[in-house]
């Protein structure tokens, strides 16, 4: 009932409800809108910050070499970052591009794989094996659109002479505008490979471009000089100056056992000549060799045993063995005679005759995280059980893989070697605000990066600075707004002094007059908000009308969204009531007998 009362006395002084109701929304409505103007104008910005992948992106600032590891790293240990692809060097990306039309325009080749946020989100699926994506700016360019076939064209120069390499790919999707404002065509990682590789000369068997293979070498931890007798001073230190080596240490018969796998002769003297650190190459088994010259010495090159798995050439179990080199000079000086065929240049070695495998094998190496396998012919012999043994030379390219990375070639038969690593990278973070964690992680392991982290600071900047002002005019309009309310409610409480004690006298509650100017003050307040949020709604869609062209879809500078309205009225109920307080006080403090002394 009390709520009816205090309803239909607003009813009974509507002019001055109205006015009090404007009044509430003439504070309110101005707070709305600049309110949702902060909200919708820093969305549409952080919106389009997050929206757009470009805003994550970290390019390298320099290019430096990034192995393989590197790129496996920054994918395990750094949740942070949602896509990382290897890129070569900038000027092995530039291509021609030619249309079917015949219009041609230099394009920039950059590497994509699955998830690349800035294709994905841009409308393009990332492109296949025999397939690309343009940029609007290339597409535009060469007046083509997706699903033509282009040709690019890749040149060179050897000895003096121009050479081209030809490539066609068949458009998948042009990106959207934003993308980049480059004239580039996103390719997968292969083919910038290839690029770089065919402009340093090599070949390419895979797009059957011509040039050199990049065959591995061999490397070797040493060689053992067997000499009849033992070297002099002098001609110890000749073996270790100018020739790669720079240790030198006598053995016993059993240290070389060791190291050949085999028992030398009786009657040798034995010097271990060895590295330190990198294998040495076959140039310092020559100059050795080359010191001892006319001396009757057999130098023998040896590397540490590598740890290799044997499987049948179908799979299934595989033997693990430790394999040493046997040069063909070891039957001088005891070792195995007539081990390893020596007219195939399939690749073959010897196994202990407790191994069950013959003929055609597969050979697995591993060592210091790199792994390779190649084909290979087995050949049973009377060696120490687990160990196996290789041509000197095979077994010197198998060393390599201490320090590189090594792929064997099917169709040439032989090993090559894998590149060492790359120039650069593109790397995107999931969100805006790990951008600048991302570029100190790197920043650590000295690598200077370019991001976007001005513009994200720029945003981040405008949201405080316009929320510090809008709590500050919000301040100064709730203050008003709850003493005005205040104001009204208390002189109201003032004008119906004997209405309320006539109330009391009637027998109403002290917490039921409470209810009066509290009822009062929420219907006020509860009006003048729907009178504000009416003017809210009608000036947004006007300011959105206005810069309707400077907007994408549904965005919009001035909203609101659900959890702020919701903030927006508790916090109102919470003022109206505060309001009340004082008139409610002064209607508990009424006297009944007043009603009495009325009449």
């Amino acid at each position: 009932m009390i709520v009816r009362l205090a309803f239909r006395d607003l009813l009974h002084d509507w002019l001055l409800s109205t006015c009090l109701v404007l009044a509430i929304a003439s504070i309110i409505a101005p707070l709305l809108i600049l309110f949702g103007l902060k909200s919708g104008v820093i969305g549409v910005m952080r919106g389009r910050l997050v929206e757009d992948p470009a805003n994550r992106e970290i390019r390298p600032a320099v290019s430096r070499r990034f192995p393989r590891s590197w790129f496996e790293q920054v994918r395990g240990e750094h949740p942070e970052v949602a896509f990382v692809i290897p890129m070569t060097r900038q000027i092995s990306t530039s291509v021609t591009a030619v249309a079917p039309g015949g219009k041609r325009t230099p394009l920039s080749l950059m590497a994509t794989g699955a998830d690349d946020p800035l294709l994905t989100e841009n409308g393009a699926a990332v492109p296949g094996k025999g397939a690309c994506v343009l940029t609007d700016g290339a597409a535009a360019a060469l007046a083509i659109d997706p699903g033509t076939d282009l040709r690019f064209e890749v040149t060179r120069i050897v000895h003096g002479q121009p050479e081209k390499a030809r490539l066609s790919l068949r458009v998948g999707a042009v990106l959207n505008a934003r993308a980049s404002g480059l004239k580039a065509a996103y390719v997968p990682l292969e083919v910038l490979e290839a690029v770089e590789d065919f402009r340093d000369g090599r070949a390419v068997p895979a797009f059957d471009w011509p040039g050199r293979l990049p065959e591995a070498y061999p490397v070797y931890d040493g060689v053992l000089v067997l000499t009849r007798e033992p070297l002099a001073k002098l001609e110890q230190i000749r073996l270790i100056s100018g020739t790669g080596f720079s240790d030198l240490k006598t053995l016993s018969a059993a240290e070389a056992e060791e190291l050949l796998n085999f028992p030398p002769a009786p009657g040798w003297h034995i010097c271990r000549v060895a590295v330190k650190k990198r294998p040495a190459g076959e140039e310092s088994v020559r100059a050795v060799r080359h010191k001892l010259r006319g001396t009757g010495a057999v130098v023998l090159p040896w590397i540490r045993p590598l740890a290799v798995k044997l499987s049948g050439a179908g799979g299934g179990t595989s033997i693990p063995l430790r394999l040493f080199a046997l040069d063909p000079q070891a039957a001088r000086v005891g070792g195995p005679e007539e081990l390893l065929p020596t007219s195939s240049r399939e690749p073959h070695i010897a196994c202990s005759d407790d191994i069950p495998l013959q003929g055609a094998s597969l050979l697995t190496v591993t060592v210091d995280g790199r792994s390779l396998s190649l084909p290979v012919s087995v050949f049973g012999k009377a060696l120490s059980p687990g160990t196996a043994m290789a041509a000197t030379g095979l077994a010197g390219r198998l060393n390599l893989l201490r320090q590189r990375d090594l792929a064997w070639d099917q169709p040439s038969a032989t090993l090559l070697l894998s590149r060492r690593g790359y120039a650069g990278f593109r790397m995107y973070t999931r969100t805006i605000d790990q951008v600048e964690k991302m570029e100190q992680v790197l920043a650590r392991q000295g690598i200077t990066v370019h991001t976007k982290k001005q513009r994200i600071a720029e945003v981040r900047r405008l949201d405080r600075y316009l929320g510090l002002i809008f709590w500050l005019i919000a301040t100064v309009g709730v203050i008003g707004g709850v003493s005005a309310l205040t104001a009204s409610l208390y002189a109201s409480v003032e004008r119906k002094k004997k209405e309320l004690n006539m109330l009391r006298l009637l027998g109403f509650l002290k917490r039921e007059i409470v209810l009066f100017p509290v009822c009062q003050g929420l219907i006020l307040s509860g009006t003048g908000l729907a009178v504000a949020g009416m003017v809210f709604i009608l000036v947004s869609r006007v300011i959105d009308r206005l810069f309707s062209s400077h907007l994408r879809g549904a965005e919009s500078l001035c909203t609101l969204h659900a959890n702020q309205v919701v903030i927006l009225v508790a916090g109102l109920a919470v003022s109206s009531v505060c309001s009340a307080v004082l008139a409610a006080l002064q209607a508990v403090r009424l006297d009944p007998a007043e009603a009495l002394r009325d009449e």
